[in-house]
């Protein structure tokens, strides 16, 4: 009996401190997903090249009003309890940058005034700081011998700062809000090309079950050459690597690069059907750039379905029930997915 009472108090001593390790280190936005009354059959799906073709006219004619953004892609929660509502509050900012004087929060104006700091501070008082520096790191930012930051000049009460400053690489800028640090990236859409109406169908979900079952079964595969990757990726997972290849339950695919990034598109079989999109960036694939596609979810009745066309444009088709939406992404010239609204 004391035996039995030993191993419960350390089945739920793990479980509180891999809950804890895992709340620290969070991506924004996780789909909501609510587990279905009964089970789902595993659907292939059926749609043809012609109606992705379809699609692609009809999208490719659309006027699209194309803005750089920042957009949150990051955070580090070390609040006692979870802190969702001031992490929504991040993740609605509204951010504009002019120059290095000006910076605009939700059309709230802050002068401010750049400038490096020496890491000392940060190290010292600033919690996030180590997960900061590894995330940055990553990335090819060195932020452990100096940090750039925007000092506040307007007031000495300014919300999403810590230490009355905001960390600014240029590429990224942290704000901190009631214990979280989010990492926002400036996403370009200007200039970085529309859907092109001569574009050709590369790859689609089909085509994917198709090769899983045997390889380079499908047309496009021979086609364009996309065969089974068998060599080990790195994956960035926020501060973290780790190496990853086709076993243990993932299939690879890589597709034919597009401005000089590889396309990788993973097949997640071990327990629903997800798809994972990729490009090939700083010699690894990132987890916070990727594209999400579940063609079958036992938490919910949503079905996903994508299409990759030659001009880098990325069709993702959801249906819930009766409604069917379907969003437009494209790779910009940093190899990052941005959506096309």
């Amino acid at each position: 009996m004391k035996r039995k009472v030993v191993l419960i108090l350390i089945a739920l001593l793990f479980f509180i401190v891999y809950s804890e390790a895992q709340r620290k280190t969070k991506h924004p936005m996780p789909k909501v997903r609510k587990r279905a009354t009964a089970p789902l059959v595993q659907p292939v799906s059926d749609k043809t090249a012609a109606e992705w073709n379809a699609i692609h006219r009809t999208y490719a004619a659309r006027n699209y009003q194309l803005k750089d953004s920042w957009e949150l892609v990051s955070y580090y929660d070390y609040s006692v309890t979870g802190n969702e509502n001031s992490l929504e509050e991040l993740q609605n900012m509204k951010i504009q940058i002019l120059g290095d004087s000006i910076l605009y929060l939700n059309g709230k104006k802050i002068k401010v005034c750049r400038t490096d700091r020496n890491p000392f501070m940060y190290e010292r008082d600033a919690l996030y700081y180590p997960y900061m520096k590894d995330y940055f790191a990553l990335r090819g930012i060195n932020v452990s011998k100096s940090v750039p930051v925007l000092i506040v000049e307007s007031s000495a009460n300014e919300i999403y700062s810590d230490m009355l400053e905001y960390i600014y690489t240029g590429e990224y800028l942290v704000l901190y809000h009631n214990n979280i640090a989010g990492i926002f990236k400036y996403v370009r859409r200007l200039g970085q090309g529309l859907p092109s109406l001569d574009a050709k169908l590369e790859y689609t979900q089909a085509d994917m079950y198709k090769d899983v079952k045997k390889e380079m079964s499908s047309k496009r595969a021979r086609e364009y050459n996309i065969r089974p990757y068998k060599g080990k990726l790195r994956a960035c997972m926020g501060k973290s690597i780790s190496h990853i290849n086709g076993i243990g339950g993932f299939y690879f695919v890589k597709l034919p690069n597009y401005k000089s990034f590889p396309i990788f598109v993973a097949y997640n079989c071990n327990e629903d059907d997800e798809f994972l999109i990729y490009t090939y960036k700083n010699g690894m694939i990132d987890e916070e750039n990727s594209i999400n596609i579940l063609a079958f979810s036992s938490y919910n009745d949503i079905k996903e379905d994508f299409a990759i066309f030659t001009d880098g444009t990325i069709y993702v088709r959801t249906v819930e029930g009766k409604k069917t939406s379907i969003d437009v992404y494209r790779i910009n010239d940093d190899g990052d997915f941005y959506r096309l609204e």
